[in-house]
């Protein structure tokens, strides 16, 4: 071989070196070139993780992972700036489905997946169990009078103590701890301690609520929090000016704020609504639309409700990026003696059990664990 011919091989070498390394090194630091807008982009990628663990995760009908040993989340990286469709599978669960987009150099997250059990068991209520929708709460508004109820918690009262009004001239109440922030029938807002009443209560809001008699009105509250749903129209407490603005302007039944505090549900007879609580500016979305009457909605976790709309109980996740995914539970229960259908249910959700309880029809029936 001639010095020319070693010197010319050596050239083309440094020559495709210096083409095949930056491009090397671009796509080790997550770098494509997009064919479709003809350029070189930054690509992203999808973070998941799933309850329980799932036995698939699968992008685009075509990524597939499966779980590592001991760990329920699952990456997926160098995706193009784009919608991408997420498909997370578990035998006997629900398939979960959802599409995303992908922003590049940023990570797209799905943290918080709740798989449901395509046949989540259940079982008659114990009969010495109390049902949870026949337990009173302590206090009781009557004649427009706060009172103490008639609760097994009140049973060591007296007779007098349960004659005599706790607080007068009340419409609306709810207890936080050992306070009670009520609505009064000035329109005014006042908290007060419950184990003082003597001390004079605190001003909440400056500008009153137009009380009318017939009226419905409901306070709902976290630790940070206050709404007064004032006959449909839902208003927060903005403690900065210490007074009532409008929250929303559907026509609301009911609201619930999440444990955490993160969110706020809200709802009327065909649509549920979800709002942020600690984002400024709120961001609000739609979770569903239905054709049935919404009779309740309750917090499953932090991110996830449970609902009625006429004789289904459905579930739900609150990510409303794409679509929402919201599952229905079977409609006919089997039990070892018998098969109940699920006709215009009520339900309540322990938190601390993580049990559904479902009435239907005088029949109690109770769930297995549904979260983890």
């Amino acid at each position: 071989m001639t010095k020319k011919t070693r010197l010319t091989i050596l050239f083309v070498c440094i020559v495709c070196f210096l083409i095949v390394a930056p491009i090397l090194v671009a796509y080790s630091m997550g770098y494509r070139f997009d064919f479709e807008k003809m350029k070189i982009t930054a690509t992203g990628g999808i973070y998941i993780k799933a309850y329980p663990t799932a036995d698939q995760v699968i992008v685009d009908s075509k990524i597939a992972q499966k779980p590592k040993l001991f760990s329920n989340d699952f990456f997926v990286q160098s995706l193009m700036p784009n919608n991408h469709t997420v498909l997370v599978t578990k035998k006997d669960h629900v398939d979960y489905f959802k599409t995303l987009p992908v922003i590049e150099n940023q990570v797209t997250k799905l943290e918080n997946i709740l798989l449901i059990k395509k046949k989540i068991q259940f079982q008659l209520a114990e009969a010495t169990a109390q049902s949870p929708f026949t337990k009173l709460d302590k206090y009781i508004i009557k004649t427009g009078n706060l009172y103490y109820s008639l609760s097994k918690e009140n049973s060591g009262l007296t007779a007098l103590q349960k004659s005599t009004p706790i607080i007068k001239k009340i419409t609306a109440f709810a207890v936080q701890g050992n306070n009670i922030i009520w609505l009064k029938t000035d329109g005014l807002v006042y908290k007060s301690d419950l184990n003082n009443l003597t001390v004079e209560p605190i001003k909440l809001s400056i500008t009153p609520i137009k009380i009318i008699k017939t009226g419905t009105y409901k306070i709902i509250l976290d630790s940070k929090n206050i709404f007064v749903n004032n006959n449909g129209t839902l208003l927060f407490l903005n403690s900065k000016i210490n007074d009532f603005e409008v929250f929303s302007t559907d026509l609301v039944k009911d609201a619930k704020i999440a444990g955490d505090g993160e969110n706020i549900i809200y709802y009327n007879d065909q649509n549920i609504y979800i709002s942020t609580l600690t984002v400024v500016p709120a961001l609000k979305g739609t979770l569903y639309k239905s054709q049935d009457k919404i009779t309740n909605c309750l917090w499953l976790n932090n991110d996830n409700i449970i609902f009625t709309a006429g004789d289904k109980v459905l579930i739900s996740e609150i990510d409303y990026r794409g679509n929402v995914n919201t599952v229905t539970l079977p409609s006919t229960i089997t039990l070892p003696t018998s098969i109940i259908n699920i006709k215009n249910p009520e339900i309540y959700f322990d938190q601390q059990s993580g049990k559904l309880h479902i009435l239907t029809d005088k029949t109690l029936l109770v769930s297995e664990k549904l979260v983890p």
